[in-house]
């Protein structure tokens, strides 16, 4: 097998890329019981296109037109995506990558089926389809086990499972419940999600919230603002993460549950600074109305981010030096190669490493000791080979 570039010293860590669909997981892992059920997560061919169906959700979107769909969106995705041997030898090796958590593709969202069984199943076989990808290599590949946030009694045993028989490091989370009606919307600062957070919290596991969870459900389009075909590459991801943070810190989950470990990923950094600062002039000029309207904001925004907000960025992300700069927290940044899709380029490892605009130390922290903290991989014994092999090199 090729062996490992080594472009650092020390343990190299991706903290966000992606997994694909298997064309067989479903018939493969999914419960019998809802194999039988028309509304079952599966795939379908319409006019050329491969779309995955569950239920009323549709990925791609056949709703009018989609002019940014391109192959490389369609399930199952590219082949490193549902390919651990070619994972290895087209991306992590070259690139030198010790460790890959494995994000699933955005097509995956068990809390807008409007089912919660129909969820919660969907989640389980996902997650012992993910735990086999990653016995094939099991130093190097880890899971972001998936929960359904529809059902939060649910989700806690799914979270126990995922770290206590699967093994893996973290959990992703939909930042919205879309259920059958209003009173079953819900956004990361519902207490419908507080069970979820105290369970996530009492563990120590981290809870992923990824860009762009747009949720595909006929009707949901419509809350989302119109623009050109590129809106949702452009805009909709930052505006994912904005509204993640702001959920969070604003409505006072960050407070509630000091010791909770939250990642916002795939959304960039440029926004950070700019919104830090807009919750500052707030603070300053419209003292009673952040009072009422945010009463649970004990802290300044960056003072979260420095207790318990980890953030996912592209290795070419030019707004990394303000981020620092505005969160005085380099230890919350996490390298992110999002390896199958576009963004991904070959030898960025290298150039990042190479950046001048950031210090060697702070390199080192969003290579690996910023993920090791998220994952809590100090204390397991697979992560102590690699970091003996960091102290020899130094």
């Amino acid at each position: 097998m090729q062996s490992i570039n080594r472009l650092a010293p020390y343990l190299t860590i991706d903290a966000d890329s992606h997994v694909g669909m298997d064309p067989h997981l479903w018939d493969r892992y999914l419960d019998a019981e809802f194999l039988k059920n028309p509304n079952r997560p599966r795939f379908e061919e319409i006019d050329g296109v491969q779309y995955f169906r569950a239920g009323r959700y549709v990925y791609p979107p056949v709703i009018g037109h989609h002019p940014y769909l391109s192959p490389s969106a369609q399930p199952p995705g590219p082949r490193g995506g549902v390919d651990p041997e070619f994972r290895l030898t087209d991306f992590m090796n070259p690139e030198g990558v010790d460790r890959s958590l494995l994000m699933p593709s955005r097509i995956l969202a068990p809390a807008y089926l409007g089912n919660r069984e129909m969820g919660n199943a969907m989640a389980q076989a996902y997650n012992n389809w993910l735990a086999d990808f990653c016995k094939t290599h099991p130093t190097r590949y880890f899971g972001f086990g998936v929960v359904n946030a529809a059902d939060p009694d649910a989700a806690i045993q799914e979270i126990r499972r995922c770290l206590n028989v699967l093994r893996f490091p973290a959990i992703y989370i939909n930042p919205q419940v879309v259920g059958q009606g209003p009173s079953e919307y819900h956004t990361l600062m519902s207490e419908h999600y507080f069970p979820i957070y105290e369970e996530a919290a009492r563990l120590n596991v981290p809870l992923a919230i990824h860009a762009f969870s747009d949720p595909f459900v006929a009707g949901h389009e419509y809350n989302w603002p119109k623009g050109p075909g590129l809106w949702s590459d452009i805009i909709g991801f930052p505006m994912t993460g904005m509204q993640a943070f702001c959920n969070l810190v604003l409505g006072g989950v960050c407070e509630l549950f000091p010791k909770l470990k939250l990642g916002i990923f795939e959304a960039g950094l440029g926004w950070v600074p700019m919104v830090i600062e807009r919750i500052h002039e707030r603070q300053e000029k419209f003292v009673d109305s952040v009072r009422h309207r945010a009463p649970l904001l004990k802290l300044d925004p960056e003072e979260y981010v420095q207790r318990q907000i980890w953030f996912g960025f592209e290795p070419e992300d030019h707004f990394m030096p303000s981020f620092i700069e505005w969160t005085k927290a380099p230890n919350r940044l996490l390298f992110s190669a999002d390896y199958p899709h576009l963004d991904y380029q070959p030898g960025q490892m290298k150039e990042f490493l190479e950046r001048n605009d950031v210090s060697a130390a702070n390199i080192r922290k969003s290579l690996c000791d910023n993920a090791l903290e998220f994952c809590r991989w100090d204390v397991t014994a697979v992560a102590q080979e690699g970091i003996e092999r960091v102290a020899a090199a130094e």
